[in-house]
């Protein structure tokens, strides 16, 4: 009997594999807009009208709290298939942006404009009442060097924290998070980090690239403390500029 068992065993796994099982799954984020809006009151409400002569829809934009933009997000996409099964609409319905604020109203067609796409950006300016795909250019440099400063903050303050003082230490400090701070930022241009999800998968596969390389450089470089200390710095800074990276990166333009 002993030798059948594997056979037995091979059975129940089929078997197994076989039997019908419930499951939950989470994906990514569906296809959304972001709006950046220039120029706009603190009230601002902005909503999508689809209409087709003889039915009309209207769907608020969430407001995306920030520390100092203002957007909105909108989650959906206007395909042919999703104008006629979704809205049961014809797939010419047009479809409006209306803009509502204090002193403000505004309805901007969208036809001409694609904002819906997955994960996409457009700039919303107010005072000139028009719609326009990307973020202006200044923003970019801005952005990076918002997340420079932050990152150079905090583990800076590790690195005083763990009693560094010699001035070779920091300028090799400053160079290496320079350098991989440069190449993060590099890896991360013309990636709207408007979701959480996109942010976990980039975190996932660019910051492990980060710890190694400043910790084989700061450890081979920086003579004033011995070399685990050096490593222990570095998980602990890493660890701490991503723990708050992660905390508020809500809060700051995307």
């Amino acid at each position: 009997m002993r030798k059948y068992r594997w056979l037995a065993g091979l059975l129940a796994a089929v078997w197994l594999c076989l039997l019908p099982a419930g499951a939950l799954a989470n994906g990514a984020e569906p296809p959304h807009v972001t709006i950046l809006v220039q120029n706009g009151p603190k009230d601002l409400r902005l909503a999508l009208r689809i209409s087709d002569g003889e039915k009309v829809v209207e769907e608020d934009l969430e407001s995306v709290p920030l520390l100092w933009d203002q957007y909105f997000q909108w989650y959906g996409s206007l395909t042919r298939w999703t104008l006629e099964n979704w809205y049961h609409m014809g797939p010419a319905a047009s479809q409006t942006l209306l803009v509502q604020g204090e002193g403000v109203y505004l309805e901007i067609p969208l036809d001409g404009v694609e904002p819906v796409g997955h994960s996409n950006m457009v700039t919303l300016d107010v005072a000139a009442g028009t719609l326009t795909p990307g973020e202006p250019f200044w923003r970019i440099p801005l952005k990076i060097g918002v997340r420079i400063a932050a990152t150079l903050l905090i583990e800076g303050l590790v690195f005083w924290l763990f009693r560094y003082r010699a001035r070779r230490s920091w300028a090799v400090f400053l160079a290496v998070n320079l350098l991989t701070q440069a190449w993060l930022n590099y890896q991360l241009l013309g990636t709207q980090l408007d979701s959480h999800t996109v942010l976990v998968l980039l975190l996932l596969f660019i910051e492990p690239a980060v710890f190694v390389a400043e910790l084989i450089a700061l450890c081979a470089l920086i003579k004033e403390k011995k070399r685990w200390v050096t490593a222990a710095y570095t998980v602990a800074a890493n660890l701490a500029s991503l723990a708050l990276g992660w905390t508020v990166i809500g809060l700051f333009p995307v």
